[in-house]
């Protein structure tokens, strides 16, 4: 019988709070306001729709890979490569847009809320720097920068969204979207935790052997872990969200940065201290984040190139990158990246499906059919996520079930799925 070791209520609480600011990056401050702000009167129902793809399908996302044991054990049923091809794909969305946004964020909204004469792109390499100075040594990276500062940051975010809740800044005005729900739940795609989940999952997981923790008692206090990262990101998700339903009879959507919508309703909830508060807790947090993130990236192009380029040169190359991207500013780093972010989010969100019945399924053939038309899928759709729209690409996918809704992958997925499950059903027999 398998000696598994008695589960600490202190584990399970650092372990929680250590993968909610994982997750609580750039996205978890921006988008959740403008949604609100969107959603205006209708903001329940747009709450619950952040929630549930801004929280619910990344802690589910981690919980699942947590029970699978890793993301290459569900990837080796597509093929051996698709792995590497596909968290390769996010670590370079990371370079591109989650990196870069950390800066963008860390900057406008943190430090030039403190200092507005603050030289953006001055402040850009400095804050890549600082990031490099803690990233060179992957073995010390996170450690040197979570202890302290996820319990600090956390009370601080809760008492300003707590303030918020009870004492609201304004009354929420008519809706400026058809469909709360859809579009926040949509909108949620935006902050890239699922993507967090597939690019962090090796080291999260490394951080619960490290205490002792294997087997079932792994399952048990990851799931226990993403019940803290759940509540403490639901709570700060769900601050933000009202606080911008509170103004949308003050501002528009079309004439108010992501940035600026923060800042104003902090500032209107509790004054110039709580400006500082949240500016000191954007910068620390952003820059957690970056940290983390750099680490991630360097650490799996060092293993992806077998060693060939080491740590030590990719941890100075992807901070030059992401100092080039962040350079171009917060707005549009997201009109340039968020179509990306539709394109990896359906595939992530398949193989974390498959992971759930990953035991269930037959044959590999079911992996390779859902995985494969999904990618298949995203592709075709790329360019109507970019506003280009061609007339007989676009009369296809409008066939498609689901597609106006956002959810046009899920056809595809099944019917690729149910396609393969016969295919290697067929070979089996054969064989």
């Amino acid at each position: 019988m398998e000696n598994q070791k008695q589960i600490k209520a202190t584990d399970v609480l650092f372990i929680g709070l250590a993968l909610f600011a994982t997750y609580f990056g750039a996205g978890n401050l921006i988008f959740p306001p403008m949604l609100g702000l969107q959603s205006g009167a209708a903001w329940s129902g747009g709450m619950i729709g952040m929630i549930a793809s801004g929280v619910g399908l990344p802690v589910l996302a981690i919980i699942i890979l947590g029970h699978c044991g890793s993301v290459q054990r569900i990837s080796d049923h597509v093929h051996k490569n698709f792995y590497n091809i596909f968290i390769g794909m996010i670590m370079i969305l990371c370079c591109c847009v989650s990196i870069p946004r950390t800066a963008a964020v860390g900057i406008e909204m943190g430090l030039q809320g403190l200092w507005s004469g603050a030289p953006y792109l001055a402040s850009v390499v400095i804050y890549f720097l600082i990031a490099f100075f803690f990233a060179k040594d992957c073995g010390t990276a996170l450690e040197k920068v979570g202890k302290i500062l996820t319990p600090v940051m956390t009370v601080i975010l809760f008492i300003l969204v707590i303030k918020g809740f009870v004492s609201p800044i304004g009354t929420p005005s008519s809706p400026t979207v058809d469909n709360a729900f859809l579009n926040s739940f949509l909108g949620g795609y935006s902050t890239g935790d699922v993507l967090v989940s597939f690019l962090m999952a090796s080291l999260f997981f490394c951080t619960i052997r490290e205490k002792g923790y294997d087997g079932a008692s792994l399952k048990k206090v990851n799931f226990g872990a993403g019940i803290i990262a759940t509540v403490c990101l639901a709570v700060v998700y769900g601050g933000l969200f009202f606080m911008g339903a509170c103004v949308s009879g003050e501002y528009s959507a079309d004439s108010i940065g992501n940035a600026d919508l923060l800042l104003n309703v902090i500032r209107s909830s509790g004054g110039q201290i709580a400006i500082y508060g949240l500016c000191l807790s954007v910068i620390l947090a952003c820059l957690t984040t970056a940290i983390g993130q750099i680490t991630a990236v360097a650490d799996f192009f060092t293993e992806a190139f077998h060693g060939k380029v080491p740590y030590k040169v990719l941890v100075i190359i992807v901070p030059v990158v992401t100092t080039i991207v962040a350079s171009f500013g917060l707005d549009t780093i997201v009109k340039l990246t968020g179509a990306w972010f539709s394109f990896t989010y359906p595939i992530a969100l398949v193989l974390m499906i498959l992971g759930i019945f990953e035991t269930k399924i037959p044959n590999d053939g079911a992996f390779k059919g859902a995985v494969w038309c999904t990618v298949a899928y995203a592709f075709l759709d790329l360019p109507a996520e970019y506003g280009v729209h061609i007339g007989a690409l676009d009369a296809v996918l409008n066939k498609i079930p689901l597609y106006g809704y956002g959810f046009g992958w899920i056809i595809p997925a099944a019917v690729g799925f149910v396609a393969g499950l016969l295919i290697g059903n067929s070979k089996g027999k054969n064989a």
